[in-house]
């Protein structure tokens, strides 16, 4: 790979993102700049590293880059980058791009009250909201991406990344073991439809699944029939039919797939680029995701231009070893203009709409996310203006669920393609509990996970090891978990971190700030669990194959060291970290409000002794 290529080509897409991704393009533009300044400043591999990992999030971007370096320079999208081919595992389809931020979103409807900028408390509404219904099964009928390493500022050298990302662009040393059902790891989105349409016509839309590269559709038995729940989500069109489609996956159609119409909206534009994104349901867990792109113009004179279609890009779908589904799994996707997203509701408890909901964060989502968390502390204020962000049904399906599920909390997973807004710290009007504080994460067991790419797949997992441990400490004396759990100490240096990761204990706790690389890189093996008492990039270790990251929202005065031994020790006791922390939050919100939980809140740490 030659590095001054890779930076002249993303030279040349950056210039071009208007047109790749339209109303999209912002979020992308934006990463891409700073990266892009640093050119000269920085060694040329490292750039090139950075620069790759940030485009390859993002779909038509990445197809236009490794289109480029193709044509130019005869380098192949495998080529480019490795780690993102070998780490995917032999069965995935070759060169299928990741999207990242490209954005979708349902039908241009109105957005709520609770998407407006009144900073009052979202009104939660009714326990018995007339669009729940009341059944463990959906209705039969038809109803700043994660963040890639950033090239460290100027003035302060090269980072701890920046020279561990050569380290890890090689194959990984071992693979998750392969599912015995082959539905479960053949099984991709499949989103097919024509590249372009006019506005105000109609286009067809097959989804569904199907197979792996090189498969041929035919599944050996696999056990029950699974009924999967497929809903769209695409901004600028009309689904008259609705926006949900089930379908079973058997024996005898283990890759299923149905039709949907959808009507694209006239549009003033020549061209728009338009997403369309696929969540895949089980039982209201959400399972896999998928997104393409599709051209709508403003009349027929310019169709028939030739146009590939976009490849499928997404996670692969899980029907089968699905375990302990959240009781409210919210999905949140990018609109087609900065600050506006589109949320979706699953649950196992209620059939929940087909049509994504909207809110407007008035401003980009990065900036929106700094304004709350840049005095580095918690309050109403902050709650309240995250919770008026939030739309009305999910407040709707809260109340509902709580209701449901009493006298246990409930737990909720926010699977969201923006990292920048803190959901979790919402404050609620009708507070579940009202002896805790009203903060959604000390009301309910939270926890958040990104999605957009290939990584980090679905469901997030429900049990992790933690029979192993490493804690990377500056000090010389021992740190506490090394004589409570047995911890290896690690030095804060480079070749000791790069053998840490290789060696893949379950669970690695960076003690200080100073000790936390901004992010791993690709490649960690096994899985870990992943506690970072200071600043870095927690979206960063959960592509790289964390199974879950506790990290700090603000850096100011993290407490994390103070709290580490009695967090490990209730997981290991056998409570969810999830649980832990909302308990410890509930108790100090002032200052443990400031950990978030990244990963499934029925997550729980397995440990064959509690002790050393």
């Amino acid at each position: 790979m030659n590095p001054v290529a890779v930076v002249r080509a993303a030279h040349t897409v950056r210039d071009e993102l208007d047109h790749l991704m339209g109303g999209t393009s912002e979020e992308l533009r934006g990463r891409l700049d700073l990266l892009l300044a640093e050119e000269g400043k920085q060694p040329p591999g490292s750039l090139a590293d950075a620069v790759i990992m940030l485009i390859a999030q993002y779909g038509p971007a990445w197809e236009r880059l490794a289109m480029l370096l193709r044509l130019n320079n005869h380098v192949t999208a495998e080529e480019l980058v490795p780690s993102l081919a070998d780490s995917a595992g032999p069965d995935w389809p070759p060169a299928t791009p990741s999207p990242g931020s490209p954005s979708a979103a349902s039908s241009p409807t109105e957005p709520s009250s609770a998407g407006s900028t009144d900073p009052g408390l979202p009104h939660a509404g009714s326990r018995g909201a007339d669009w729940l219904l009341s059944s463990g099964a959906h209705a039969s009928s038809p109803e700043q991406p994660p963040s890639a390493p950033a090239a460290p500022a100027a003035d302060r050298g090269p980072s701890m990344i920046g020279r561990l990302t050569d380290a890890f662009r090689r194959r990984r040393g071992e693979r998750d073991a392969a599912p015995a059902d082959r539905r479960t790891q053949d099984a991709f989105p499949l989103i097919e439809s024509l590249a372009e349409v006019v506005g105000g016509w109609g286009v067809e839309v097959d989804v569904g699944l199907s197979p792996g590269a090189g498969q041929d559709g035919a599944a050996p038995p696999s056990g029950e029939p699974v009924d999967l729940d497929v809903q769209i989500i695409a901004e600028g069109f009309e689904a008259p039919g609705g926006w949900r489609v089930r379908l079973l996956a058997d024996d005898a159609s283990p890759y299923p797939k149905a039709t949907l119409n959808l009507i694209a909206l006239p549009q003033e534009q020549p061209e728009t680029v338009r997403q369309i994104q696929t969540i895949h349901s089980v039982r209201g867990q959400v399972t896999g995701f998928g997104v393409r792109s599709i051209s709508v113009l403003d009349s027929p004179g310019k169709l028939g231009q030739n146009v590939p279609p976009e490849p499928v890009a997404g996670t692969r779908v899980r029907l089968t070893g699905l375990e302990e589904p959240a009781d409210i799994t919210v999905v949140i996707v990018h609109g087609d203009r900065p600050g506006r997203l589109w949320w979706t509701y699953q649950s196992p408890h209620f059939i929940t709409p087909d049509q994504a909901e909207s809110s407007d964060l008035g401003m980009r989502t990065s900036e929106f996310g700094r304004r709350l968390t840049e005095r580095g502390h918690l309050s109403e204020d902050v709650g309240r203006r995250v919770a008026s962000k939030i739309p009305r049904g999910f407040w709707d399906l809260l109340n509902a669920v709580a209701g449901r599920v009493a006298p246990r909390r409930p737990s909720v997973l926010i699977l969201s393609q923006e990292p920048h807004v803190p959901w979790e710290l919402a404050v609620l009007e009708q507070p579940v509990d009202p002896s805790v504080p009203r903060y959604l994460n000390c009301q309910t067991m939270t926890g958040r996970w990104p999605i957009g790419g290939r990584r980090p797949e679905l469901p997030p997992p429900v049990r992790v090891r933690g029979d192993s441990m490493a804690v990377v400490y500056s000090a010389a004396e021992a740190h506490s978990l090394v004589t409570a759990y047995g911890a290896t100490q690690v030095a804060p240096l480079f070749g000791d971190i790069l053998s840490m990761f290789g060696r893949s204990p379950d669970i690695i706790h960076f003690a200080a700030a100073d000790s936390t690389p901004s992010a791993p890189g690709q490649g960690l093996g096994g899985a870990p669990f992943v506690f970072l008492e200071g600043s870095g990039d927690p979206q960063a270790f959960l592509l790289a194959g964390a199974s879950g990251v506790v990290a700090p929202l603000w850096s100011d005065g993290p407490v994390g060291g103070r709290l580490a031994q009695g967090f490990y020790g209730r997981c290991f006791g056998g409570e969810p970290p999830a649980e832990v922390l909302r308990s410890l939050r509930s108790q100090s919100p002032a200052t443990l409000a400031a950990y978030q939980f990244y990963g499934h809140p029925s997550l729980r740490l397995t440990r064959s002794q509690p002790g050393a």
